[in-house]
C-alpha cells in the first residue's frame, strides 16, 4: 500500500517553475485523521462513508481507484450523494441521471455518459470540504484547500480518552443528543474515522493522536475532566453506600443454610475474618452442600459445630455466595437435564411447603400449564399458600418442554382452581350461543327469501282489455272493453 501511495504521489504532484510541489494526499500530516497505513479497500467497504470514499478519489484520480475491486461496489452507497434528499450536502447538486447510473454497480458503463462526465474530474471543491470537515487536512497542499476552522474543524492536542468518549457517543448520536450539542449530528463520519481510518487493522488503539475535533465539541471536552470527577464521586458514594448497607439488607431471602454456606465458603478463601478458626467438619459439610445443591437436592443438615460458628460471626460485612445450583445453571446451562431440574423442583417445594399435600398431574399437564401461565401473566389467580408461591417462580423458569416436572408437583390448591375452570369451560362450551342482534337480522333475510311472492308466479295475460276511445259531453272518459 506504502508503494501505491508513493506512485500515486508521484503521478498527481506536479511542479511549477519557482514554486513548491502540490500534492493531493496528506496522510503524514497530525491533523489527518487517516492512517498511513490504512486498509482503504476494507474499510471502503466495512465502514465506508461518503467523506473517505471522496478522498479516494480525489487523492488517487479515477484511472486509479477504478482499479479497487471494491469500488464499483462502494459506488452503489455514494449514490446517495446525488439524491434530492441529500440536498447536495456532499458537494454535488442532486441528478437523477448519475445516481441511477452508480446504483447499477457496473464497471463496463464507466467509459459511458453520464459516468464519464461525472468521474472524468477530480471531485468539486465543495465536495472536498465537505469531506474534510470529518477527514482533516488529508487532502494535500493546495493553497486553495479550505482551512480547519472554515470546516468547522479546531486543531490541538486533546485528551485520547475525551475524544474516544465523544466519538462513541456521536456514533449514537440520537441517544444522546439531550448531552451532545446538536451541530454534532452534522459530524457522525468524525466518529467513524477516529474509530476506524486512525487505527491499524486488527489494532485496539488509534495509531495517531487526537489532534483535530469538531469546534462544536470543544465545550464538552473541556468539560471532560470534571465529568470524570463527579462520576467517580457518584461512583464512590454508591461504593460506601454498598459496602456500608445494614445486616438486614445483606441477608434478605437468605436462610440459615445460605448464611451459613456464604460464612464458612468466604472464611476458607479469607474474606471474612472469622472470630475463631472454623469447627472440624465445616470442610466436608462446604462440599456436601455444593454436591447436593448443584444437583439439584436439598440442603444437607448443618452440623452443631457449625452452626453454633456460624451464629458467633458478625453480619456487618457480611457478604452473599452465589447459590451452587444457579451458579451451574448460569455458567453450565447445558448441564441441567430434565432429571437434575425435576429434583431441584421437589426439593424446592419440599423446603417452602413440607407439609402442603402436593398430586402428580399426568393427563392434562398441558392444560395445568397452560392455567399456570395465565395466572401468572394476567394475575387471575393469586397464590393462597407458599406452596403455590414457589410453584409459580418456578414455573417462570421451567422451559416448556420441562413442564412435565411442575405438574409432578402441582400442590393441590391450584389442581382444584385449574380442574374447576376446565370443567366450567367445557360446560359453557357445551351451551347453544346466546342470540345477538346480527342472528335476528340473519333470520328476518331468510324468512324474506323464503315468503312466496306474486311476482314468482307464472305470468296470466287479463282476459278483458279497455281502451279509451274519446270523451263524452260531460267530459268523463269513454272506454270500449273486450273479452277473450
Amino acid at each position: 500500500m506504502m508503494r501505491m501511495i508513493a506512485l500515486v504521489s508521484l503521478m498527481l504532484a506536479f511542479a511549477l517553475p519557482g514554486q513548491a510541489q502540490i500534492s493531493r494526499f496528506s496522510l503524514d500530516s497530525p491533523t489527518c485523521m487517516i492512517s498511513q497505513d490504512v486498509d482503504f479497500a476494507f474499510q471502503l467497504t466495512s465502514d465506508y462513508t461518503h467523506e473517505l470514499f471522496i478522498w479516494h478519489w480525489y487523492a488517487y484520480g479515477f484511472p486509479q481507484v477504478r482499479q479497487v475491486p471494491s469500488f464499483v461496489n462502494t459506488q452503489v452507497m455514494f449514490a446517495a450523494c446525488l439524491d434530492k434528499a441529500s440536498g447536495g450536502k456532499c458537494g454535488w447538486k442532486p441528478d437523477k441521471r448519475v445516481q441511477k447510473a452508480l446504483k447499477i454497480s457496473r464497471s463496463d458503463i464507466w467509459g459511458k455518459k453520464p459516468l464519464k462526465t461525472f468521474y472524468g474530474d477530480a471531485p468539486p471543491p465543495e465536495a472536498v470540504k465537505f469531506a474534510m470537515r470529518s477527514l482533516g487536512t488529508c487532502f494535500g497542499n493546495d493553497p486553495a484547500l479550505p482551512t480547519l476552522d472554515e470546516v468547522g474543524l479546531a486543531q490541538g492536542e486533546f485528551d485520547m480518552a475525551a475524544c474516544k468518549e465523544l466519538a462513541d457517543q456521536v456514533e449514537s448520536f440520537d441517544y444522546y443528543k439531550n448531552v451532545l450539542p446538536a451541530e454534532l449530528e452534522d459530524y457522525k463520519s468524525w466518529n467513524v474515522a477516529f474509530n476506524n481510518y486512525m487505527t491499524k487493522r486488527n489494532e485496539p488503539a488509534p495509531e495517531k493522536a487526537c489532534r483535530v475535533v469538531p469546534k462544536a465539541a470543544l465545550p464538552y471536552l473541556a468539560a471532560y475532566p470534571e465529568r470524570k470527577r463527579l462520576e467517580q464521586l457518584a461512583r464512590d458514594k454508591e461504593q460506601f453506600a454498598f459496602d456500608n448497607r445494614p445486616v438486614a439488607e445483606r441477608i434478605a431471602g437468605l436462610d440459615a443454610f445460605a448464611i451459613t454456606y456464604s460464612l464458612v465458603s468466604r472464611t476458607l478463601s479469607g474474606e471474612h475474618a472469622a472470630t475463631r478458626p472454623l469447627p472440624a467438619g465445616a470442610d466436608e459439610w462446604l462440599k456436601d452442600y455444593i454436591k447436593e445443591v448443584a444437583g439439584g437436592g436439598a440442603e444437607p443438615a448443618i452440623p452443631e459445630a457449625v452452626q453454633q460458628w456460624a451464629v458467633e460471626q458478625p453480619l456487618d460485612r457480611f457478604e452473599p455466595v452465589e447459590d451452587p445450583f444457579e451458579q451451574r445453571k448460569r455458567l453450565r446451562p447445558y448441564e441441567i437435564s430434565e432429571y437434575i431440574w425435576s429434583l431441584r423442583v421437589k426439593s424446592r417445594m419440599d423446603k417452602a411447603a413440607p407439609n402442603e399435600t402436593r398430586i402428580s398431574v399426568r393427563e392434562g399437564c398441558s392444560i395445568l400449564w397452560g392455567y399456570s401461565w395465565g395466572d401468572i401473566n394476567f394475575g387471575k389467580r393469586i397464590p393462597q399458600t407458599p406452596g403455590e408461591v414457589e410453584f409459580y417462580r418456578l414455573v417462570q423458569q421451567t422451559p416448556d418442554k420441562m413442564a412435565w416436572t411442575m405438574c409432578e408437583e402441582t400442590p393441590i390448591g391450584i389442581f382444584r382452581a385449574a380442574q374447576a375452570r376446565y370443567e366450567r369451560e367445557q360446560y359453557e362450551a357445551s351451551l347453544p350461543p346466546e342470540p345477538n342482534e346480527w342472528d335476528e337480522i340473519n333470520r328476518a333475510l331468510a324468512e324474506a327469501a323464503n315468503r312466496p311472492s306474486a311476482i314468482k308466479q307464472p305470468y296470466k295475460a287479463p282476459t278483458t282489455r279497455c281502451y279509451i276511445t274519446g270523451e263524452t259531453q260531460s267530459g268523463l272518459a269513454n272506454q270500449v272493453c273486450f273479452t277473450n
